[in-house]
Formats: structure tokens, C-alpha cells, sequence
């Protein structure tokens, strides 16, 4: 009998051991949500086009 729970033990495949984990899985997905979020923000901040020249002088004066 023990020798068939160390046995099932042993054999548990990763997969399951990460769907056990539930802090693991709250933790992956706010950081796999946090990180696509940071990534649009930045792609978004990357295709604003530049103030013209004579807007930006105007604006400091």
C-alpha cells in the first residue's frame, strides 16, 4: 500500500502540479496580465507622432 502512494508521487506530471498550485496560478496570471498591459501602454506611447517644431516654441514661450 505505501509502496503504491510513493509510487503515485513520483509520477505526478508538471502540468498538474501547476494547476495544484492555485497562489502560482493567481500569481501567473496577474503577471501575464500586467506584463501584456505594460506592453500595449508602450506600443500605444510608441505610435503618438511628435509635436511640430513650431507648436513646441509657441508652447514654451
Amino acid at each position: 500500500m505505501e509502496n503504491e502512494s510513493k509510487r503515485e508521487k513520483e509520477n505526478v506530471p508538471f502540468y498538474r502540479m501547476i494547476m495544484d498550485d492555485f497562489m502560482l496560478l493567481m500569481f501567473l496570471g496577474v503577471t501575464i496580465y500586467a506584463i501584456f498591459y505594460l506592453l500595449w501602454g508602450v506600443m500605444e506611447l510608441s505610435n503618438i507622432p511628435t509635436i511640430p517644431e513650431e507648436l513646441k516654441e509657441t508652447l514654451i514661450k
